[in-house]
């Protein structure tokens, strides 16, 4: 019994150990991050705008509207933490890292807002969260284009 304990006990330290990303070797690598990252992002955003515009026309049940903007609000803020706890291997790097930062700060608060109307159900308030998440969509479209 006490093995299976201590057994679980070492997984489940190890599990937050690596689910943190460390420092990266070059720029090169960390571009290829931030690039994976804004794919990320990118999906995360779209699914919620999808369902949010689905809800708004009628066509999907509120629970499956809301449990669609949630998901995608809960994977977005896991895409922003992990690349946020990347170290940038240099100053060059340092520059790419604070614009990501700030694009991935305005993409989560997006999709807050976005959440939090679609479960008041206040129309307007998807409308306005839903043109917030379409600027930070764009953000990311141009981020890929630029980092690919």
């Amino acid at each position: 019994m006490w093995r299976r304990l201590a057994c679980v006990v070492v997984l489940g330290s190890c599990l937050p150990l690596a689910a943190c990303a460390g420092p990266v070797p070059d720029d090169g690598a960390y571009r290829h991050a931030a690039l994976q990252t804004a794919m990320a992002m990118g999906s995360d955003l779209a699914s919620a705008q999808l369902a949010a515009r689905l809800g708004l026309r009628g066509q999907s049940f509120p629970a499956f509207t809301d449990g669609n903007v949630t998901d995608a609000e809960n994977d977005a803020g896991s895409v922003s933490s992990t690349f946020g706890s990347r170290q940038p291997p240099g100053s060059r790097s340092d520059a790419l890292r604070q614009k990501m930062m700030q694009a991935l700060s305005d993409a989560t608060s997006a999709l807050t807002d976005l959440r939090v109307a679609v479960r008041m159900d206040a129309r307007a308030q998807v409308r306005k969260a839903l043109a917030e998440v379409g600027r930070s969509l764009k953000t990311f479209n141009d981020l890929q284009q630029e980092l690919q």
